[in-house]
């Protein structure tokens, strides 16, 4: 059995060096970032900055509380500022100040839900109830010291924010497989439980392939989002058995569970989550329990040849027949959970994902907005045809090329929903088993 370490999560990445960490503030490159994060403590304190040294551009830190503070003698908070291009978008949670400046188009509401995993993530390595605390013996604390190490979760968290649909979404991707084999793969999961396990899971990096829990606790997306966020931002766990404290903070922001990690094969990744932080060795031998069964019923070879092409999609918008079809994202609001193709050309390149990201968030921004929300809204682009379409059950926003008609799109997207329903056993996980099934 390989060696591990219950210290806490920052010991692990204390060698991170943040890759912008170096760029000074006073040049051009750092201003032209089109969207900087900020965190710093009520009391003025810098915390971390996206880009740059926090240290160095505590004026700025100082002005940002400076205003905060104006508003808040006025009995008012600040929300939020558009100067020309550039929006200013603030998240107060005290004893935290989060702030971003951003000019990349995404709403202040989009903005500040980036700000809230932001924060998640920081009580994801403090709790809510110790950061408190700390704040209020000494409100001028430097909380670099605690988190120090971590930084590189703030900052996958920041790229994650612009390439993963999830988050505008608020829904889970899961891994495209056949049913039946999502199912076996979830009673050898169910049949190894131990008494200390609360929730175990199986994924890649970035989708779910299956979740078992306790009947009366389900998973709330945004802490699945830390979880993802938390393999995406580091190769430490991908090496040996990981302990570490975490907090989830849908669940409890209070206080820490522990999560035992491993990757069982390239790709797939068993997260186990325990109350108890002296069970290492009990999750240890579940995970051997899992393998064993996996293997023996030739399983694990097969989800890890789905995990392989999981990472580039897991199925192309050619599956779905559908001519003129270039991508689309699917949510079930009811599973809570969505699905998308490949990117593929056009979209092959980073600049082009991110614009179509910025796309997507246009339209989900358009269609929920508080004043005057769609069902329905076709948007024609100079290099694309969009449709957003919004019923009880799901969501749906389809991309074609930039001369399709109304019609067609409607036609197209029709046919296209039909076709998700037929592979939908596939595309989700239609009913997540709870442990008491095995029993």
């Amino acid at each position: 059995m390989q060696s591990y370490d219950s210290d806490d999560i920052s010991n692990n990445h204390g060698g991170y060096q943040k890759h912008y960490g170096d760029e000074d503030h006073t040049t051009s490159a750092w201003t032209e970032h089109r969207k900087h994060f900020f965190i710093l403590s009520s009391a003025g304190k810098p915390i971390y900055a996206r880009y740059g040294d926090e240290s160095r551009i505590s004026s700025y830190m100082g002005v940002i509380q400076a205003l905060i503070s104006f508003f808040a003698d006025n009995d008012d908070t600040l929300r939020c500022i558009n100067a020309g291009e550039h929006r200013f978008v603030f998240l107060l949670k005290a004893p935290l100040y989060l702030v971003c400046v951003s000019r990349s188009g995404e709403s202040e509401s989009q903005l500040r839900d980036q700000l809230g995993y932001l924060y998640a993530q920081i009580v994801s390595v403090l709790t809510q109830s110790q950061m408190t605390k700390i704040f209020e013996q000494r409100n001028n604390y430097d909380l670099r010291g605690l988190i120090g190490g971590t930084e590189i979760f703030l900052d996958s968290m920041g790229k994650l924010m612009n390439t993963y649909p999830g988050f505008m979404l608020g829904a889970i991707q899961c891994l495209t497989m056949p049913r039946e084999l999502r199912d076996k793969v979830g009673a050898v999961l169910g049949r190894a439980k131990c008494k200390p396990l609360l929730y175990a899971l199986l994924v890649t990096p970035t989708q779910l392939i299956t979740l078992l829990r306790p009947r009366t606790h389900s998973m709330h997306p945004a802490d699945l989002h830390l979880i993802f966020n938390l393999l995406s931002g580091s190769t430490t766990f991908e090496s040996s058995e990981s302990w570490t404290p975490i907090c989830l903070p849908k669940f409890n922001n209070k206080s820490f569970l522990h999560a035992y990690i491993c990757y069982i094969a390239k790709k797939v990744c068993m997260l186990l989550i325990s109350p108890d932080k002296d069970s290492f060795f009990e999750m240890s031998d579940v995970k051997q329990k899992v393998v064993e069964g996996l293997e023996a019923g030739g399983m694990l070879a097969s989800l890890e040849s789905y995990a392989a092409a999981g990472t580039r999609g897991g199925f192309s918008v050619g599956d779905t027949g559908i001519p003129g079809l270039r991508h689309f994202l699917y949510k079930s609001r009811t599973n809570v959970q969505f699905t998308m193709p490949e990117l593929t050309e056009p979209y092959a390149t980073t600049t082009a994902r991110k614009r179509l990201l910025r796309q997507y968030q246009h339209m989900n921004e358009r269609m929920h907005r508080k004043t005057r929300p769609l069902k329905l809204l076709f948007h024609v682009g100079e290099q694309e045809t969009m449709l957003g379409w919004i019923t009880s059950g799901f969501e749906l926003y389809a991309v074609f090329g930039p001369l399709v008609s109304k019609s067609a799109v409607v036609l197209m997207s029709n046919k296209l929903l039909k076709w998700i329903r037929k592979q939908e056993d596939s595309l989700l996980i239609l009913n997540s088993p709870s442990f008491e099934k095995f029993k």
